[in-house]
């Protein structure tokens, strides 16, 4: 786990636990919704860091940032460090939670609120050099056409800060690529950085947090490596040269396993 996990000493704004932990001020959180999207903002409903979500159904459980109500309005605000080439369907899977969410307590569609999502990138994300990316669902062949489902995407680029006009999202942004403070707000907010990292308590949670990333992602590969090792198997039964206690060697497999998936082959 030491490998993987950074130090709780060295954390900044934009590390991903520290990040959802400043972001539980409602204070902090209103202005800097209010400093992404130009608004202001009467009232946050309440903030919750980390917010999970676990479908009933079988699927991948996600756990978002930050995750706030205003009103009618839903955010997620998510801060991405490296470039993992999949902001377009992981936007597309939150919303899908986030609306799920929503149903789940009794709503109906004509009462789903507008949902924001946003990626505080520190890359590029789509190589256009454009400080923020505004993205929705389009007709392709008349793009007045509008759809009307409530749902925004808000990808900003904080290598592009330079780019940027308004003067308090210029210094926003560069505080995030950078750590340079150079505004009041983001001086405010390397401030309570360096004040969490004094919480004792706060460390043991990030610690059971790292942990506790670190056992699902190997659970996932676990997972991964059992699932090849079945294919594989099957393949070798189907060839037909090998005995299955050969396949069980083979593959890695116990023999009752080959043995089973063998019979499941047969009666399909």
């Amino acid at each position: 786990m030491n490998k993987t996990l950074k130090p709780f000493e060295e954390l900044t704004y934009h590390d991903d636990f520290m990040f959802g932990v400043v972001m539980q001020d409602k204070e902090i959180c209103r202005k800097v919704l209010e400093c992404l999207l130009g608004i202001k903002i009467k009232r946050i409903k309440y903030p919750q860091p980390q917010k999970s979500f676990d479908p009933l159904y079988a699927s991948h459980g996600i756990r978002l940032d930050v995750y706030v109500e205003d009103g009618n309005k839903i955010y997620d605000v998510e801060i991405q460090n490296r470039d993992e080439h999949d902001i377009g369907k992981r936007s597309r899977y939150y919303q899908s939670m986030m609306d799920m969410d929503s149903l789940l307590k009794g709503q109906n569609y004509e009462d789903l609120k507008e949902s924001i999502v946003i990626f505080l990138c520190r890359f590029d994300p789509f190589k256009k050099r454009i400080p923020c990316y505004n993205v929705r669902r389009i007709c392709e062949e008349d793009t007045g056409v509008n759809l009307n489902d409530a749902a925004l995407l808000k990808v900003f680029n904080c290598t592009a800060y330079e780019k940027v006009e308004n003067e308090g999202l210029r210094a926003f942004l560069k505080f995030i690529q950078t750590d340079e403070a150079e505004s009041d707000f983001t001086r405010r907010l390397g401030d309570m950085v360096e004040r969490k990292k004094k919480i004792e308590e706060l460390k043991q949670t990030y610690l059971s947090w790292g942990l506790h990333d670190h056992d699902v992602r190997r659970e996932g590969i676990r997972e991964g490596m059992e699932k090849t090792k079945i294919e594989n198997a099957k393949n070798l039964l189907n060839m037909k040269l090998l005995t299955h206690e050969q396949i069980a060697q083979a593959v890695g497999l116990p023999l009752k396993k080959v043995q089973e998936i063998a019979d499941r082959i047969k009666i399909s």
